[in-house]
């Protein structure tokens, strides 16, 4: 009969109390042990140490920034760095603006306006079969009619039939130059035509003014002269409502380019003369003198 196997001794479990039969290593490792924890518990109160010295170096240093940074703002003047203009500056640079402007607005009070009428246009008026072209004739009247009053020491402003400089415009009298027609039959009546508008702020200066042209119009050129009344809502009379409502003005049609060519043409000097002449009839019933 077989011998039975012999059972195998069971392992002992390892005893870490301390007690004999315990690992040789133990008793080193409950050593090293207690010494991580030490260190550990130490750990954290260096760390709070660290962060506290931290936070406020931080704080020093923004306090530091933050007084150096109201020191130069005190000290620093922008409006030096960058050449702005002080308030008073400002101010004082207004006041000169509104007094140059004001300064103009008086000296255009003291001017005397001619309008060309059609220079400078697209549409430049009548034109005869020979090429007399309204626009140049008005231009060349307008020209020496000026020439006549600033040589008197007037201020003239010269005007095309449309232009921004005259919208608003304030002065002693606007007078606009045209011409009649220039057909060949029939033939036009001779004579000139002097108008102003019934809606004028100073009905009775427009009057006096067309009254001294015609006249002195007349005497000039020995033509027959229809007044009319114009309505400043006709497209054709643009400038009585692009003017100033109490600038003096009135249009003058001085003769038909066929019919009046002699006087308007071959008299241009003379004819201006009288234009002029009516001019200075006005200013000196209003009272104004020579510059």
């Amino acid at each position: 009969m077989d011998n039975p196997i012999p059972e195998e001794p069971l392992q002992e479990e390892p005893n870490f109390s301390g007690e004999s039969g315990a690992p040789e290593n133990s008793q080193e490792e409950e050593i090293e042990y207690e010494a991580f924890e030490q260190t550990a518990d130490e750990v954290p109160s260096r760390k709070q140490g660290d962060l506290d010295f931290t936070i406020l170096n931080g704080v020093q240093t923004v306090i530091s920034i933050a007084l150096v940074m109201a020191t130069l703002l005190t000290l620093w003047n922008p409006r030096k760095v960058f050449n702005t203009p002080s308030l008073a500056s400002l101010v004082e640079a207004e006041a000169t603006q509104a007094a140059i402007e004001a300064a103009a607005k008086s000296e255009q009070g003291t001017h005397i306006a001619i309008l060309a009428g059609h220079w400078d246009d697209s549409n430049p008026g009548e034109v005869c079969a020979d090429g007399l072209i309204e626009a140049d004739l008005n231009h060349d009247m307008a020209l020496r009619v000026a020439d006549k009053l600033e040589k008197l020491g007037y201020s003239v402003d010269l005007f095309p039939e449309y232009d921004l400089n005259y919208l608003n415009y304030e002065g002693l009298a606007f007078i606009a130059l045209y011409s009649g027609s220039c057909a060949e039959s029939p033939l036009p009546a001779s004579g000139f035509k002097l108008g102003g508008s019934f809606s004028a702020a100073n009905p009775e200066q427009v009057d006096q003014l067309a009254t001294c042209l015609s006249q002195t119009y007349q005497e000039a050129t020995s033509l027959p002269f229809t007044y009319e009344v114009i309505s400043a809502e006709h497209a054709s009379y643009h400038i009585f409502r692009d003017i100033h409502a109490t600038t003096p003005a009135v249009r003058l049609e001085m003769g038909s380019m066929n019919t009046d060519r002699r006087v308007l043409v071959g008299q241009a000097d003379a004819t201006a003369q009288g234009i002029a002449n009516g001019i200075l009839c006005f200013l000196s019933n209003q009272g104004g003198d020579v510059p």
